[in-house]
C-alpha cells in the first residue's frame, strides 16, 4: 500500500509540474502585491482553514500575507490567494464576487468537471490534481486523499518563485 501511495503522489506532483506556466503566472500576480503597496490575502476553505496559521505565520509565509476579510476591504494592489480542496458553492461565490469587483486572485483547488466552464475561464487557476482518495483497502474502499500534500508541494513552488521575483539579490 505504501508503494501505491508513493506512485500516486508522484503522479499528482507530475500533474502539478505540468502546470508550470499557470504556476509562474500565479507567482507573478502574487509578486505584484509583494513588490508594491499591496497585500496577499489568504482565503482558505475546508481543511485548509486548519493550516492558515502556518501560511500566515510560518517560516515560509509569503511576505505581506494576511487573512482574507471581505471583497470590499481589498485595495487595488492586493491579491487574493483562494485555497480549497474542492470548487464548491462557497468557493464559487467568492471567486464570482472577486471577479465582479475586478479584484485579482489566484484559485488553487481540485478541478470540478461540473464547473468546467468557470474554471476553464479563470486566468489564474491551478488544479491540485488530487480529487479523490487513492489507496485501495481490502474491502474495495479507497483512503488517503493527499490534497494537502499536493498543496504544500505547490505552495513551496510558488514561494520560491515569488522570492526569486521579489528578492533583488538574485
Amino acid at each position: 500500500m505504501d508503494k501505491i501511495l508513493q506512485t500516486q503522489l508522484t503522479n499528482i506532483y507530475n500533474h502539478i509540474n505540468a502546470q508550470e506556466e499557470e504556476i509562474e503566472m500565479a507567482a507573478r500576480l502574487i509578486a505584484q502585491a509583494v513588490g508594491s503597496e499591496g497585500e496577499v490575502r489568504l482565503a482558505t476553505f475546508h481543511d485548509f482553514t486548519g493550516i492558515q496559521s502556518y501560511l500566515l505565520e510560518g517560516a515560509l509565509s509569503l511576505p505581506k500575507a494576511k487573512p482574507f476579510e471581505t471583497v470590499e476591504s481589498l485595495d487595488a494592489p492586493d491579491r487574493t490567494l483562494v485555497i480549497a480542496d474542492q470548487f464548491d458553492e462557497p468557493v464559487k461565490q467568492l471567486v464570482n464576487a472577486l471577479g465582479e469587483a475586478d479584484k485579482e486572485f489566484v484559485l488553487i483547488s481540485n478541478y470540478n468537471k461540473h464547473e468546467a466552464e468557470i474554471l476553464d475561464s479563470l486566468h489564474h487557476y491551478i488544479d491540485l490534481s488530487s480529487p479523490r482518495p487513492l489507496v485501495p483497502t481490502p474491502d474495495f474502499d479507497k483512503i488517503v486523499n493527499p490534497y494537502i500534500s499536493a498543496f504544500l508541494y505547490l505552495y513551496d513552488h510558488l514561494y520560491v518563485l515569488v522570492d526569486e521575483m521579489t528578492n533583488e539579490a538574485y
